[in-house]
Parts: C-alpha cells; sequence; structure tokens
C-alpha cells in the first residue's frame, strides 16, 4: 500500500474514532473530515495506480 493511501487510511480511522467517542457524534463535521481526507487527487491517483498493477497480476 502506498504511502499516500496508509496515510489517508490512517486519518479516516482517527475521524471515525473520534466520533464514536462519547459526546463528540457531530455527524456533519464527522462526514466533512473524511471527505476532506478521502477526496484528494493525490490520493485518488496513488489508488489507482495500485489499481493499474493489481490489473497486471495474475490470479
Amino acid at each position: 500500500m502506498p504511502d499516500r493511501v496508509r496515510e489517508a487510511v490512517e486519518q479516516a480511522r482517527a475521524i471515525l474514532a473520534s466520533y464514536v467517542e462519547p459526546g463528540s457524534g457531530d455527524c456533519n463535521k464527522t462526514i466533512n473530515n473524511l471527505l476532506n481526507v478521502l477526496d484528494d487527487e493525490e490520493l485518488i491517483e496513488a489508488m489507482e495506480r495500485e489499481d493499474a498493477k493489481g490489473a497486471g497480476r495474475t490470479q
């Protein structure tokens, strides 16, 4: 997994962990924070490169 993808997954996990803590269940803030992390051109490009590599593998 490329560093950028790993970083995004770790950030998303932290956002979700914060959401499930008692007293901090702001759905809109959580969704916006997740979008800020996941809707990122560099992340999308890294994932597309990984998909392309995977497509070349035989099963």
